[in-house]
C-alpha cells in the first residue's frame, strides 16, 4: 500500500542519518523484460526440419539454423569461418529464471563446478559458501538445482551458447562455451536487487568471464551497483536496454534502465520500436556524473532458441538481443584475451557506427563482431563537462562565474572513448558581451 511504501522510505532516510550506516535503500524489484512467444517447436519436429541457410559462410548442420538471421546480421558466422566457434575456455553466467540444463542442445555446454562434482556430497568442497553447487545456484529457492520454471532463462542461454553443429536444434553464438546457470528470478519473472547482487557476486567469484543480464529496473540499486563495479574488473558485463520504447534521457518522460545503462555494462538495444534507446548515441551522454549510455544494437525480434523440455520457440525482446552479444563476446575474448575492457568497448562501438567529430544523433548499426575483431583503434576524445571555480583570494565576487580581471580555475572532464592518445590540448574560446565594455569576456566553449 501507499502508507507502507511511505513508511519504508521514511525508515530508509532514518537509517541514512545513522553515522554507522554506509548506505540504506529499499530492496528494489527487478523484472525480466516482457517478451513475446512465437510458435513452439518440439524437439522431434525440429529434428525433421531442413537447414537451408545458403547465405552462411560456414557449414552448420543444426536444422533450425536457417531461422537464425541474428547470427548473420552481426557477422558472427564470419568469425566462425575465419577465427573460431569457441574452444570452451569462456564462462558465461546466465543470471535469469534458471536454465534447463538437461536440454539436449545445452547440456554439453553447461558449466560444471568440478570441485563440487568430485567432492563430498553435502559438503562445501570449494569453500565458496554454497554446498554442492555443481551447476550454479538457485538463489530464489536456495538449492543447487537452478532449473528454469519460466522459459526466459533457457531461451537466453541457447542464444548465447547452444551447442553448435551437433545436428539438433540451433547453434549458439559460441558453439563451445560454458554456461553458468544462476537463478535469481522467480517463475513469475520477478526478482530483487539483493538477490541479483548475490548472483553477480557468485558469478564473479567463480570465474565467469561474461555476465549476461537480460533484465532491468528504472530504480537504481547501490547494492547491485557495487557488486557490478567489482565484477567489471574481471568480467564483461552485458545488459538489456529494455522494451518500453523509452529514451535514456535525461529528459521529461525519459529514464535509464539499470544495469544496462551503466557505462561499464554493454547496454544492448534492439531495432524495433519496442526497444528502449539512447537518443544521443553510444559515445556522447548528458549524464555527466555516471556517463550513462546504451552501447550496442543486436537483433531481438523473433529470435529462435531453446525452451525447457527440449523444444524451441522464437521470442522477441531486448532480452534476446543481449545474449547474442554475450555469446559473441565469448568468441571475442578468446581471440583478444589480453585486451583491456575500455579498448574492447571502443572496438565494438566504433566498428558498428560511423564516427564523426560531433556526437552521433542516430542509433548504431548492428554490432559487427568480425569488424570489431579486425578494426584498428584510434583516439576519440570528448569533453564531458567543464567546471569553473573563482573562489580564490583576491576575487571580488566569488560566485562561480568568470568576471573581468578574475583569476579562475577550470576543471574539465574529458573521456577518451577508444584508442590510446599521446595527449590532450584544451582550447578556451572567449567572446565579448555586446551589452558590456570590450574588456568583459565569457568562456563559451572548451574543446
Amino acid at each position: 500500500t501507499t502508507n507502507e511504501q511511505e513508511n519504508i522510505l521514511m525508515l530508509v532516510e532514518q537509517l541514512k542519518d545513522n553515522p554507522n550506516v554506509e548506505y540504506a535503500e529499499p530492496n528494489y524489484i527487478y523484472g525480466i523484460d516482457d517478451f513475446e512467444v512465437g510458435n513452439v517447436i518440439t524437439a522431434e519436429k525440429a529434428g525433421k526440419m531442413n537447414n537451408s541457410n545458403s547465405s552462411s559462410t560456414i557449414e552448420v548442420n543444426d536444422p533450425l539454423y536457417s531461422s537464425q538471421t541474428n547470427i548473420i546480421s552481426t557477422n558472427i558466422d564470419d568469425v566462425w569461418e575465419q577465427y573460431t566457434t569457441g574452444d570452451g575456455s569462456q564462462i558465461i553466467a546466465i543470471l535469469d529464471t534458471g536454465v534447463d540444463y538437461t536440454h539436449p542442445d545445452l547440456e554439453d555446454n553447461i558449466w560444471i563446478n568440478t570441485a563440487e562434482l568430485n567432492g563430498v556430497e553435502g559438503y562445501d568442497d570449494d569453500g565458496n559458501g554454497y554446498i554442492d553447487d555443481i551447476r550454479g545456484w538457485d538463489f530464489h529457492h536456495q538449492t543447487n538445482t537452478p532449473l528454469d520454471d519460466n522459459m526466459h532463462g533457457t531461451h537466453v542461454a541457447g542464444i548465447a551458447g547452444a551447442v553448435g553443429n551437433n545436428g539438433i536444434g540451433i547453434a549458439g553464438a559460441a558453439w563451445n562455451v560454458k554456461l553458468m546457470p544462476l537463478k535469481v528470478f522467480q517463475a513469475s519473472g520477478i526478482g530483487d536487487s539483493s538477490t541479483i547482487a548475490l548472483g553477480v557476486e557468485y558469478a564473479s567469484e567463480n570465474g565467469a568471464d561474461i555476465i549476461n543480464m537480460s533484465f532491468g529496473s528504472y530504480a537504481e540499486s547501490a547494492t547491485l551497483k557495487l557488486v557490478l563495479e567489482n565484477a567489471y574488473s574481471t568480467a564483461t558485463l552485458v545488459g538489456a536496454a529494455g522494451n518500453d520504447n523509452i529514451k535514456i534521457g535525461p529528459c521529461t518522460g525519459c529514464a535509464p534502465l539499470y544495469p544496462g545503462a551503466y557505462n561499464y555494462v554493454l547496454g544492448v538495444e534492439a531495432a524495433d520500436n519496442y526497444s528502449n534507446w539512447d537518443q544521443d548515441g553510444p559515445l556522447f551522454t548528458l549524464y555527466t556524473d555516471d556517463l550513462l549510455n546504451y552501447e550496442l544494437k543486436a537483433p531481438g525480434t523473433g529470435i529462435m532458441s531453446t525452451i525447457p523440455g527440449g523444444g524451441y520457440a522464437p521470442l522477441t525482446g531486448t532480452s534476446m538481443a543481449t545474449p547474442l552479444v554475450a555469446g559473441g563476446m565469448a568468441l571475442y575474448r578468446q581471440i583478444k584475451a589480453d585486451e583491456i575492457s575500455t579498448l574492447t568497448f571502443g572496438n565494438l562501438i566504433n566498428s558498428s557506427t560511423l564516427v564523426d567529430s560531433q556526437p552521433s544523433q542516430t542509433l548504431p548499426n548492428w554490432v559487427d563482431f568480425l569488424a570489431a575483431i579486425e578494426i584498428e583503434p584510434e583516439p576519440i576524445i570528448k569533453l564531458i563537462s567543464a567546471n569553473i571555480d573563482d573562489e580564490i583570494v583576491g576575487n571580488t565576487y566569488q560566485d562561480l562565474e568568470p568576471d573581468s580581471g578574475e583569476t579562475i580555475h577550470i576543471y574539465p572532464t574529458i573521456k577518451n572513448y577508444w584508442g590510446p592518445s599521446d595527449g590532450v590540448n584544451i582550447k578556451i574560446e572567449l567572446a565579448g558581451n555586446q551589452f558590456a565594455n570590450e574588456y568583459y569576456n565569457s568562456i563559451i566553449t572548451i574543446e
